[in-house]
């Protein structure tokens, strides 16, 4: 009776360490884009700037924030994922913001590929370094 239960009890353990519970992945258009790394980096949120994230449309069009500037442009998916040129407001950014921003955007302008699994996607770029870590959130 007790090699029954342990039998029993080791069958279900086995069975709940082999069922997933694991996160849909989330879609790839219509979702916030947060930036979380860029380039490695983890990105510190701040009251006093833009949050950097990313928007995609289905209608292949992208619009955003570097977390100084406003910008919006055109992308392709399909095989990889690429970024058209960006049209961007040229506002002052005061130190650290101006490099995050010109590393948010030096990011996706390399970025030729993209992976999501759940609610987090990579930005990849040709040689297959992540170069942005982003985390889906709903449209705000």
């Amino acid at each position: 009776m007790n090699r029954r239960i342990s039998v029993f009890c080791l069958s279900l353990a086995l069975t709940a360490c082999s069922t997933s519970s694991s996160v849909p992945d989330e879609p790839l258009q219509d979702r916030y884009w947060r930036a979380v790394e860029i380039n490695g980096k983890p990105v510190r949120p701040g009251s006093e700037r833009a949050e950097p994230h990313v928007v995609l449309s289905k209608d292949l069009w992208a619009h955003g924030s570097d977390g100084c500037n406003r910008f919006n442009g055109s992308y392709e998916s399909g095989v990889g994922l690429r970024f058209g040129r960006m049209a961007s407001t040229m506002m002052a950014c005061v130190p650290p913001v101006d490099l995050l921003a010109r590393e948010f955007s030096g990011a996706l302008a390399a970025t030729a590929n993209y992976r999501i699994q759940g609610r987090q996607m990579e930005l990849i770029d040709a040689d297959g370094r992540v170069r942005l870590r982003l985390e889906a959130t709903f449209l705000k």
